[in-house]
């Protein structure tokens, strides 16, 4: 099959459905994505260009193709990314501390959308950076990239599904009370010039889910989860229990143990799309955090 196409065989309940409702509906097209679909002559059905309100009969072969000549205007960089996960869809890379996602002005350089555009050049390709998660620039792990249109929109339904889990570890300040919890607290900027987040009644749903991994006199190794995506969640949320993420100089201070935030998103888990299989990622602890881990290991009591 081409890489490039969308393919969908109607059965008997789609019969005397509207196009449209295909698309939307088993295809998980966006209406903006169909509408410029629709201005390209890009959907067929039995290899016709066909309007979106053709009523399907079972047996119906639409194709749908989604090569796009797009234009990439960032900066290609040479930086080397370890690369977790790729296919005609997706790119997932294991994003290193000290990298941001975005260069912070335009035309800049340093970032990952720089280093993935270098090497989808060097492949021949001319793909927009689309992020599907994001991580803070002293974040390490996982990071979730579309390779078309197509394959942006169609994970972002599938987050509005929840159907993409996202489990973090993090190093936090003193001992937690509960071995696990659920906190559910609302996020809201501090101030509009500020990147700063806080605990609001008055901010956007968000919900974090905690286990406890191990224990420490003075700290406590955490896996999190993710149910909503706010800027700096689990940061804010852990900040709001009184247990700082150690190194996190936005919501905290500086610790001896390591020199950046120790949070690292080390396992992804999402619906397919195209296949409509689950796919399950997972990087090891990032060595910064891992030799903090090893500090406090060393010192406990046995």
């Amino acid at each position: 099959m081409n890489n490039t196409q969308l393919t969908y065989t109607a059965g008997a309940p789609d019969q005397d459905t509207f196009l449209r409702d295909i698309l939307f509906s088993k295809l998980l097209l966006s209406r903006s994505l169909v509408i410029r679909l629709k201005q390209q002559s890009k959907i067929k059905v039995n290899g016709y260009t066909a309007r979106t309100n053709y009523r399907i009969n079972a047996g119906d072969f639409i194709t749908i193709d989604m090569d796009f000549t797009e234009e990439n205007k960032i900066v290609p960089e040479l930086v080397l990314i370890e690369i977790v996960y790729e296919d005609e869809d997706f790119l997932v890379v294991n994003k290193p501390a000290g990298m941001s996602t975005h260069p912070s002005r335009q035309g800049g350089a340093g970032a990952l959308v720089n280093a993935v555009t270098y090497y989808w050049q060097e492949l021949g390709r001319k793909t927009l950076f689309r992020p599907i998660n994001r991580l803070d620039r002293d974040t390490s792990g996982l990071v979730l990239i579309g390779n078309s249109q197509f394959a942006h929109q169609g994970m972002f339904n599938r987050k509005k599904s929840r159907s993409i889990k996202r489990q973090y570890v993090a190093l936090v300040e003193g001992a937690m009370a509960e071995d696990s919890g659920r906190i559910d607290q609302p996020i809201a900027r501090l101030d509009d010039k500020r990147r700063k987040r806080i605990v609001h009644p008055d901010g956007q749903l968000a919900v974090t889910h905690y286990q406890t991994l191990e224990r420490y006199p003075e700290h406590t190794l955490l896996s999190l989860e993710l149910e909503t995506g706010r800027t700096h969640q689990i940061r804010v949320h852990l900040s709001f229990l009184g247990h700082l993420v150690c190194g996190d100089l936005l919501y905290g201070c500086a610790s001896p143990l390591i020199d950046r935030q120790a949070l690292h998103a080390g396992r992804l888990c999402f619906i397919h799309p195209r296949s409509g299989k689950e796919v399950i990622l997972e990087v090891p602890l990032s060595a910064d955090i891992q030799t903090a881990v090893d500090r406090l290991k060393a010192h406990s009591p046995t």
